[in-house]
């Protein structure tokens, strides 16, 4: 059982999880785990949980705090997770965790085929995925994160049982039910917001450039073409991107590209010069200007450290 975990945290690219033997995975492409029966080690808190190096997630996470808290970065954004909390995190989202309390007490789903959280109204899909992206973290009442661990121990019972043709389906049906849920809950917090406070046009430009530079950060490291994209002038992009964040665009996007860079040259699969060539750099000089530039090292130098 546990190689069968390690094929499949690699598969995953789970660099951030501990391989323990509450972890439970399903046909190499669904994978539960938690932490209720014992706190996490000082040792795996340093390795994992306040990692200094980012990670790249290639799956879909949906993760359940139950005590204690963590501070963690997601595309370049800073969020606190506490007992109560469900965080959802979507493939290619890059994290870097910050600090987390000695009873942090978490359990998790995740899951590489995006049939186990496909839904029939895609624009519905779509709707939620961008409210996530304003407000990752979901607040939830004790009643409702009891339901949510009572579909997360019901997956486990699944796939601990002797395995049939209809597992899969019921392993589907509970995480939808789970991120119907969350849907409904979050619906509900930015609707209570929205009658707080109409969202600003400069606050809504703002998330929309931050939404295309996750896109296309690794193609477009100019300024000009994200002013395109939002039919504005880069001069006026630039003053509301510093009016909102206090940050320049550039920075935004160079953030991105570095946080990139990191993963990719941490990953063990790629030589400096084919990083270089994925972000499309002109050359691995160029590529090797920029990083140090940014990171204080060459790349080569932050590969080995």
């Amino acid at each position: 059982m546990k190689q069968n975990r390690q094929q499949s945290f690699n598969k995953l690219e789970m660099m951030m999880l501990t391989d323990s033997d509450r972890s439970l995975v399903f046909k190499n492409e669904l994978m539960i785990d938690d932490n209720f029966d014992k706190p996490i080690s000082q040792e795996d808190r340093d390795k994992y949980m306040t990692s200094v190096y980012p990670f790249k997630l290639m799956f879909m996470m949906i993760i359940l705090c139950t005590k204690g808290y963590m501070r963690f970065r997601c595309n370049l954004q800073e969020h606190l997770v506490k007992a109560g909390n469900v965080i959802i995190l979507f493939p290619n989202s890059i994290g870097e965790c910050l600090e987390s309390s000695p009873d942090f007490q978490v359990a998790f789903i995740a899951c590489l085929d995006d049939s186990y959280a496909s839904e029939t109204n895609s624009s519905f899909s779509t709707k939620f995925r961008n409210q996530l992206a304003r407000q990752m973290v979901i607040s939830l009442t004790e009643e409702q994160m009891d339901e949510m661990l009572f579909f997360y121990r019901l997956m486990r019972k699944k796939i601990q049982a002797p395995h049939t043709e209809f597992t899969r389906e019921a392993l589907k049906g509970c995480m939808q039910v789970m991120l119907a849920d969350c849907y409904q809950e979050l619906s509900d917090m930015l609707q209570i917001s929205g009658k707080k406070g109409q969202e600003s046009r400069s606050q809504r430009l703002f998330q929309e450039f931050l939404k295309l530079v996750q896109r296309h950060y690794t193609q477009e490291r100019s300024i000009t073409f994200y002013a395109d994209a939002l039919y504005l002038t880069p001069k006026y992009l630039a003053q509301v991107i510093y009016s909102e964040s206090g940050r320049h665009a550039g920075e935004w996007i160079k953030d991105c590209v570095i946080l990139e860079a990191k993963v990719l040259l941490k990953s063990g699969k790629y030589t400096v010069q084919q990083v270089g060539d994925l972000l499309n750099f002109a050359n691995a000089s160029f590529f090797g200007k920029y990083f140090k530039a940014a990171v204080g090292c060459s790349p080569k130098q932050y590969q080995k450290s």
